[in-house]
């Protein structure tokens, strides 16, 4: 895509980038990522999807592990969905003090619905979240208006994924919306992982008609933005954009319901349907430090459990998939907890057992004696002995 198709003669060589991985093919990928770290390739009949199930301190270790946050490729392996690369939470990576807020920058609402992104799969226009062709994914491809669409094809045809955030009232998260929409976030050429531009991502919803994400001023006090929009109510929070390609999300208190994690944390089957939907990392970015730590010490001996099961669950079914089905049963009933069978199944069919095994947590999450009943698979320990926990208004 180079800027005469645009017509806006910008000189691209004039823009200081950040170096985002270069991905043509799963290939690039194959080799940076593995189920140890996090990591699962999901291997459907006409696409592949590359995703992260759980994270561990090595996870997000390298440039290509950034990108596999929902990447997508054809059959032969070419890749045809590139959205957001993993960015973090103000102050998670990088100490405030030590980010340039000066450098040229936006500051984007952040909206609290589903990411969405487009691909094209034998010439069908397919609607993807991070893991495929999601619940979320098909109802936001129902409310796409023709200027969507149009956009969509426009930007794929030309090698760029466009990324939007689908709110509906029938897909809440915390923050109600009124009526379906799907919002223009960002849009990403697809080998280089660039974003576009803001002013060309404001061209295109003028163009297409779509509604783009709205933009408010740029930080001038980064220490006076932070307390207050950790206090504003009603949104979900921010994002930060610098031209560069490096990204920040900030996300409210309210949003994050402090008062209701802290009140829960008592709670072990909170603490653990965190782990198992991937929500430590907005939970713990406003908890007390000392809570934090210990949740994030939770969170990593949960994941090493998943990880050493479905390890060796995929390691025995690799080994024995060749057996007929009722012999297979017979040796992992032998071999295997009665509460992993479904794990097991998942791997002899060629599904991800990680997957299962974290369903079941999540589903374990729903109540105490449920969670009980798990705990000495996953050797689930949590107190919070030694706290000092907040006084709470009710």
């Amino acid at each position: 895509m180079t800027a005469s198709r645009w017509g806006h003669g910008r000189d691209r060589n004039e823009e200081i980038s950040v170096d985002f991985a270069a991905i043509r093919s799963l290939e690039d990928v194959e080799p940076f990522i593995s189920f140890e770290r996090g990591f699962v390739v999901s291997r459907r009949a006409d696409h592949t999807v590359v995703d992260y199930v759980y994270a561990v301190p090595e996870t997000f270790s390298c440039g290509v592990s950034l990108e596999c946050r929902g990447l997508k490729f054809d059959r032969s392996g070419r890749i045809i969905g590139r959205p957001f690369h993993k960015f973090f939470n103000i102050g998670e990576r990088e100490r405030i003090e030590d980010t340039d807020w000066s450098a040229p920058h936006g500051l984007l609402a952040k909206l609290d619905g589903s990411m969405i992104h487009p691909v094209i799969l034998d010439g069908r226009l397919a609607f993807m979240t991070r893991k495929g062709e999601s619940a979320q994914a098909i109802m936001a491809r129902h409310h796409a208006e023709p200027g969507t669409l149009d956009l969509s094809r426009f930007l794929i045809e030309g090698g760029i994924t466009p990324i939007f955030e689908f709110t509906s009232p029938d897909n809440r998260v915390v923050v109600a919306y009124d009526s379906p929409a799907l919002t223009l976030l960002a849009a990403r050429e697809m080998v280089s992982g660039r974003y576009l531009p803001r002013a060309e991502i404001v061209r295109l919803g003028e163009r297409f008609g779509v509604p783009v994400v709205v933009e408010v001023d740029p930080i001038a006090d980064a220490a006076a933005f932070i307390a207050q929009a950790r206090r504003e109510a009603g949104i979900e929070g921010y994002v930060v954009c610098f031209e560069s390609g490096h990204r920040l999300k900030l996300k409210t208190d309210g949003y994050v319901l402090r008062h209701r994690a802290i009140a829960g944390i008592h709670l072990e089957k909170n603490v653990l349907a965190w782990v198992a939907t991937q929500a430590v990392d907005d939970v713990v970015a406003i908890l007390p430090p000392d809570i934090a730590a210990r949740v994030l010490a939770y969170q990593a001996a949960v994941n090493a459990g998943i990880a050493a099961h479905a390890g060796a669950i995929a390691d025995f079914a690799a080994e024995h998939r060749d057996l007929p089905r009722k012999e297979f049963a017979a040796l992992a009933l032998s071999r295997f907890d009665r509460r992993l069978t479904g794990a097991v199944f998942a791997a002899f069919d060629g599904r991800d057992p990680a997957r299962v095994i974290v369903d079941m947590l999540a589903q374990a999450a729903k109540s105490d004696p449920k969670v009980d009943a798990i705990r000495d698979l996953f050797a689930l320990t949590w107190s919070v002995e030694g706290l000092a926990l907040p006084e709470l208004e009710t």
